[in-house]
């Protein structure tokens, strides 16, 4: 495979990331750093770089650089944002960088950044209807989608590092302070007309504050699962978490659970910031999206020449993408899902479940033996590690859930989803029940890996009855499905009978 490194240096933060990957067919993040170096800090009226602040910028870089040069990436993609591309001096930091490191950053415009993040933001939640934005250190970027493609952009200079150093001038923060704040950032989006919550329009927000302010409440509300990327931040949240903020003084900000002590001075600004842009469009709720700017500078090498280079169906894409770094055994993944399919369709007047049931059932199939890259001996509960800690594009919390759910049960056993009962459904335990079981009966009518089972023909009883079509010897795979048919009886309340249908004349 391939490496690529993502540099972005930022107002605030500098990160790297570096992707292995087969274009076209796979990926996987193999490493992340970050670094504070507040590039922005002390830029006044003047527009005026810092000569420690570029310091920083420059050692970070310089090491980024080298890091990237040992560990063999074919190739570097380097940007800088808001706080170079203001600059008033500008040269100043080019000579400091070029002392250092040879290094090619390139100051993206405007139009440039809320396109890349909305790139990583739509392929991360499977975004085709809605709004992205992204609030960084300098400024935030905030761009609208309709069917899967930008139609406008906007960037204000409303930035948590910016707007701190602006209107936060005391700790805690005084009452003076906080309505110059709150002014300033409504002000940032008043003449944004086509920022509105229309049906079907989705808010997804990224950056480091967002991800803050989703932590926070995570931990407020012991939250089960720990991942931000596709968790909902309802706008009430935000404001329980500013009013928090609002009250504490700097240290008392740093005990806050879930907040980062480099973001303890930052985040009440960011907050409002937020705040004021989902005033501004009227929406209730945004999903946090764990990809940005970074990963929307890779998707346009990994698509290129694709234009937009937006995954056509980031679901299916990601679960593929799994599968393949997996070593899946791509035919008989294929006779799994389409087996499970077959028995879920013919069910459907016991079951009464949808599109939605029956796509996840595909695409557990599809995934279900990546665990044997681990070893084969509890495969199944390597799987739903591997599913838990996989980032899945475009699935929801809930849905991820179900899926490592379907993974873990597909040989035996039944996992305990009561600790995620806070994401579940009440009837999700029934839903995981009556999917696993059909995903399992699939799994052991094509246990030789061999495609010997050609189809099954349901007959609804009492007692159902499943009759395997093949076409060779399958006794093997009837008797060790009908064997591990108790889950389907348990899950349904019926009895089940697994025969050979009698071979056609």
């Amino acid at each position: 495979m391939e490496k690529i490194a993502i540099i972005d240096l930022g107002s605030n933060t500098t990160r790297l990331i570096v992707m292995a990957y087969e274009r076209g067919s796979c990926f996987r993040l193999i490493d992340e750093v970050s670094e504070a170096v507040r590039l922005a800090e002390g830029v006044g009226p003047n527009r005026e770089l810092q000569p420690e602040p570029i310091r920083r910028a420059v050692n970070a870089l310089s090491m980024f650089n080298r890091f990237c040069k040992s560990t063999a990436v074919n190739h570097v993609v380097a940007v800088g944002t808001s706080a170079i591309r203001e600059a008033a001096n500008q040269e100043e930091f080019w000579r400091a960088l070029r002392a250092e490191t040879d290094l090619d950053l390139r100051i993206i415009t405007t139009q440039e950044e809320g396109y890349y993040g909305f790139l990583g933001t739509a392929n991360a939640l499977g975004l085709r209807h809605g709004v992205t934005f992204d609030t960084g250190g300098g400024s935030t970027q905030v761009v609208a989608v309709q069917d899967g493609r930008p139609t406008e952009s906007f960037s204000v200079q409303a930035g948590v590092l910016r707007f701190t150093e602006r209107y936060v001038n005391s700790d805690p923060i005084s009452k003076r302070d906080l309505r110059e704040l709150r002014a300033a950032a409504q002000q940032a989006f008043s003449g944004l007309a086509w920022l509105k919550a229309d049906t079907g329009q989705r808010l997804a927000g990224m950056g480091g504050t967002v991800r803050t302010l989703a932590r926070i409440d995570q931990k407020a509300r012991n939250y089960p699962l720990d991942r931000v990327h596709a968790y909902t931040l309802t706008r009430a949240a935000i404001a329980a978490i500013s009013e928090q903020l609002i009250q504490k003084n700097r240290r008392e900000r740093e005990q806050i659970p879930g907040l980062k002590r480099d973001r303890a001075d930052v985040t009440l600004a960011g907050a409002v910031i937020i705040e004021a842009l989902m005033d501004q469009g009227g929406f209730s709720e945004l999903t946090v999206s764990g990809q940005g700017l970074r990963e929307g500078l890779f998707y346009a090498h990994f698509l290129a020449p694709n234009d937009p280079p937006i995954l056509e169906d980031p679901r299916s894409f990601s679960i593929l993408n799994l599968a393949r770094l997996s070593h899946f055994q791509e035919a008989h993944c294929h006779k799994v899902a389409e087996l499970s399919l077959s028995l879920f369709d013919q069910l459907i007047p016991l079951h009464g479940y949808g599109a939605w049931e029956r796509d996840l059932l595909a695409q557990a199939a599809m995934i279900h033996d990546i665990g044997v890259a681990v070893g084969y001996y509890d495969h199944h509960k390597h799987g739903e590690y591997l599913v838990h800690n996989s980032l899945l594009l475009g699935f929801s919390h809930r849905e991820s859930i179900m899926l490592s759910a379907l993974v873990r049960n597909h040989r035996k056993g039944f996992t305990d989803a009561t600790p995620y009962a806070a994401i579940l459904k009440p009837e999700d335990s029934t839903r995981i029940a009556r999917l696993s079981a059909l995903l399992r009966i699939a799994e052991y009518l094509e246990r030789g890996k061999s495609q010997v089972v050609q189809a099954v023909r349901v007959e609804l009883g009492p007692p159902i009855r499943i009759l395997v079509q093949a076409t060779g010897d399958a006794q093997l795979e009837v008797w060790d499905a009908a064997r591990r048919s108790n889950l389907f009886r348990k899950a349904y309340n019926q009895e089940l009978e697994i025969l050979l249908a009698p071979s056609p004349r």
